[in-house]
């Protein structure tokens, strides 16, 4: 019997079913994909963080200790996958002597021996320019010493001469030459300028007596460690602790590997955080938007449950019975919405679903069905039954809700604002990630602002609505064209606290929407600004810093090209600190190079590069190193650059400002100077760099004809590629921004049609009866028009105000997130017209179905009088 009455009732009333099963899948499908998508975010950082190191471990064996014993001790490392012997010694010098540049000598350099098989060990520590492998200079060596594959240059000190065989470039330098063992910030500012790579064999007789160094460079397995990047760094430093505990402090471990995974720690909790602030707002949305379509059963529900019990059923029995639809609805929902997410998963950038997740969502599914539409029931169950003829005489409420009447929304936007006051003033971050310290820290109360923000802004839509539509009724007026005016007025009046209610319920929905698309719109400008900046501009041509060859700018006039930007990029002693420093043209840098107020604190970055150009010895700083020196604008300071014979001498220049972030260069300390003047001070004026700007990337990368020693890079180029790009480049939120605006457009959309349809619904009565008095099909479609406008317009502008504001909270609250920080958001103008129009057009589709049933009369309709 249970069964027979589920099916006729689902076969009885399809259209209820359709519905009810498609919205319950809706929120299936979006529990499911978000939750995957948190699930896999950490992973991904981790492969991101992990991809970038070219070398996990480099085990140094301590002074005095036996190589053996460490080298043994390898073995028992959990999830080695191999390891090679490299050994280093620092020399006086290295010689070369050549008919065009005479002869040159280097200050201390770096013999280096590493295996044959070491380039194809560790692909990312060695690129070669020039030659073959064999004994092989270093790119910035080559051009100290002016030599080329085939010179000779000799070792100072043993005396002996080797025959260059080619030129290269040590990407990861810094950690190649690190200090093993050293406390943070106590290691060598700057890598070696002057390196000679040779194998094991030569290595003795080069080094003589000098001290060595012995290390083992270690890859180990990555797919061993914990996804997510926090386990995965400890993970690492136990597996390190454990090796030096057993070699018994005959080896030190500089771990690569864990400095990466802790970067990627920080960037796993903004995740998780976008997805609390933009993924769990639009789910909550859902099940809402899901409840709103699923309860439209209920009136029918109470009619059948009255009917039911005047037949003598029994509290218990309407349960089962109504129980047996809820689940029927329930389960056919969340089998249409696990179909979709796999669906989707596959389509989409939402990545693989889980069956942790499949399973979560399906019940969450049925349990959303069947509170819903169990509710009417509860009464049932308690003991008092609903008559008949309840619903006939139920009114619509005039008084505000409680919350309105205690003014909670204007406490709850108090709260955030001055959250969101405090949280701008006091410019702390949200988290905070201390270097080498495995415990992370959130400040949760930030998140105050957006989390009050959201029902205050709610509220107060509901209580600007209902004030509007609470005006004082008119003294009828005469009506010769039957438009129902005055009827119309004072229907809209006494239902405006449903009308608003309404009106919330879509502003909300689309400020979900707006919100979320403001925000990843801003975050992809950002993160596409900081891969170019990490690049240089759309493309960008580099040789190795002080390069007497540079480049010339005629290579990058290919088709396609818009600008190109000549820069100097040198190696400048401030103190003893050894900096970048980047020759400009101020007054055109900017056709080319990216620049944004942010890099300039206290000034925009145009009057910044005007003084600069105004200044032809003038030369922008970093803070730290304006601290560092106690410099302030224009005080002189004396820089110390390579000339034209190789050798480093002092140069004056004058401060001018301040600099923070500037196109390739390092994200600590540089110097920004005109390119002119630094060509005439040093009596060098070759380029090392240019900066294209283009729309074609790709393309106009590989059509450039550059020289062998030069690196061709673009922004379109995979972003784990770009070594120095920060965890807002390499991390994508194509994912979470797909899931989040594809549902939210659909959920606004559905909001919009439900919200009518559910007026109308509520309305047949009074609809019906006015065409029993004689009013026309066209007076009773009015009353529909008129509500129909009210709750399209309101909920639209209440939306898209209630998501400038979100959005605005979340940069703000979560300036973290970017580097550098946006200037202001990035509004994506063509979606909120497709959210606009999406809700246009689901309100008038909605509003004609309504109007059209308004026009039937049928004996149903009068039974329900």
């Amino acid at each position: 019997m249970i069964l027979r009455y589920v099916m006729r009732g689902l076969l009885r009333r399809p259209a209820e079913t359709v519905a009810a099963a498609v919205a319950v899948a809706l929120t299936v499908a979006f529990l499911v994909l978000l939750g995957s998508f948190t699930a896999r975010t950490g992973a991904r950082l981790t492969e991101r963080a992990a991809a970038r190191v070219p070398v996990d471990w480099q085990v140094q064996v301590t002074a005095g200790s036996d190589p053996k014993g460490a080298r043994d001790a390898l073995a028992a490392v959990p999830g080695l996958t191999g390891f090679r012997a490299v050994d280093y010694a620092r020399i006086p010098g290295l010689t070369a002597v050549s008919a065009g540049n005479g002869t040159r000598t280097t200050g201390a350099a770096y013999v280096v021996a590493l295996p044959a098989d070491y380039p194809a060990f560790a692909p990312s520590e060695i690129r070669m320019l020039l030659g073959r492998d064999g004994a092989v200079l270093q790119q910035q060596t080559a051009s100290n010493l002016g030599a080329a594959p085939g010179d000779i240059v000799t070792v100072l000190g043993a005396g002996r001469p080797v025959q260059v065989t080619g030129v290269a470039e040590l990407p990861n330098a810094d950690s190649f030459f690190q200090v093993v063992g050293a406390p943070a910030g106590s290691g060598a500012s700057a890598p070696p300028d002057n390196v000679l790579l040779v194998g094991p064999e030569r290595f003795a007789a080069l080094t003589g007596g000098a001290t060595v160094v012995h290390q083992f460079h270690l890859r180990l397995d990555r797919a061993s460690l914990p996804a997510d990047p926090a386990g995965a760094a400890a993970e690492d430093t136990r597996r390190a602790n454990h090796y030096v505990a057993a070699v018994a402090g005959g080896a030190l471990i500089g771990d690569n590997l864990q400095v990466a995974l802790s970067a990627a720690r920080e960037d796993a909790i903004y995740a998780r955080l976008l997805v609390l602030l933009l993924g769990v707002p639009g789910l909550i949305l859902a099940a809402v938007v899901t409840a709103l379509v699923v309860s439209l059963r209920n009136d029918r529900q109470r009619r059948d449950l009255a009917l039911l019990r005047l037949r003598g059923v029994t509290p218990r029995r309407a349960a089962i019975l109504f129980g047996g639809t809820a689940l029927a609805d329930g389960l056919l929902g969340a089998a249409l919405g696990l179909g979709a997410a796999m669906l989707a998963s596959r389509a989409g950038p939402f990545g693989p679903v889980t069956a942790g997740w499949l399973t979560a969502g399906a019940i969450a599914g049925v349990l959303l069905a069947a509170g819903t539409e169990l509710v009417p029931v509860a009464a049932t169950l308690r003991g008092s039954a609903p008559a008949v003829t309840d619903a006939v005489h139920r009114m619509p409420p005039t008084r505000l809700p409680l919350p309105l009447r205690l003014g909670l929304d204007v406490l709850l936007l108090a709260g955030s604002a001055i959250v969101f006051w405090l949280t701008a003033r006091g410019k702390y971050q949200v988290v905070v990630v201390p270097e080498g310290v495995p415990v992370t820290s959130v400040n949760y109360a930030a998140l105050l602002a957006p989390a009050l923000a959201w029902p205050g802004l709610a509220l107060l839509i509901w209580r600007v609505t209902v004030l509007i539509l609470d005006r004082p009724a008119r003294i009828p007026a005469a009506d010769p064209g039957g438009r129902f005016a005055d009827l119309r007025h004072d229907v809209v009046r006494r239902r405006r606290v449903l009308i608003a209610r309404g009106v919330t319920g879509l502003a909300v929905a689309v400020a979900v929407t707006v919100s979320a698309a403001v925000f990843t719109h801003t975050y992809d400008q950002q993160a596409r600004l900081d891969t170019a900046l990490t690049v240089g501009s759309d493309v960008a041509v580099t040789v190795a810093p002080d390069s007497t060859t540079g480049l010339d700018p005629a290579i990058a006039a290919v088709p396609g090209v818009t600008a190109v930007e000549a820069v100097s990029h040198r190696l400048v002693y401030v103190g003893p600190d050894l900096q970048d420093l980047y020759g400009i043209d101020p007054a055109t840098i900017g056709r080319a190079a990216p620049l944004q107020d942010a890099f300039t604190p206290g000034s925009s970055v145009h009057d910044v590069f005007a003084r600069l150009a105004a200044t032809p010895d003038g030369a922008l700083l970093s803070q730290e190193t304006l601290h560092d020196y106690q410099l302030h604008p224009g005080d002189q300071v004396q820089l110390r650059l390579k000339d034209a014979s190789g050798t480093y001498r002092p140069v004056p220049f004058h401060v001018v400002g301040v600099i923070t972030e500037f196109a390739t260069a390092p994200r600590d300390s540089f110097v920004l100077a005109n390119r002119s003047y630094v060509a005439s001070a040093t009596g060098l004026d070759a380029v090392q760099t240019l900066l294209v700007r283009t729309a074609a990337p790709a393309a106009v990368a590989a059509a450039v004809h550059a020289p062998p020693a030069a690196l061709v890079n673009d922004i379109t180029a995979p972003r784990v590629a770009v070594p120095s790009a920060s965890g807002l480049a390499a991390g994508s939120l194509a994912g979470l921004s797909g899931l989040t605006l594809a549902f939210g457009i659909l959920l606004a959309a559905a909001g919009a049609g439900l919200v009518l349809v559910v007026g109308a619904t509520q309305r047949r009565r009074s609809i019906t009866a006015l065409a029993v008095l004689g009013a026309s099909a066209r007076r009773r479609a009015g009353l529909l028009w008129t509500e129909a406008r009210i709750l399209t317009i309101a909920g639209v502008l209440g939306g898209l105000v209630a998501g400038a504001v979100i959005a605005a909270e979340l940069i703000k609250v979560l300036t973290g997130i970017f580097d550098p920080p946006p200037e202001h958001p990035a509004i994506p103008w063509t979606f909120v017209a497709a959210v606009t129009a999406a809700v246009t057009a689901t309100a008038l589709l909605a509003t004609l179905g309504s109007a059209r049933w308004a026009t039937r009369v049928d004996a149903s309709r009068l039974r329900d009088l």
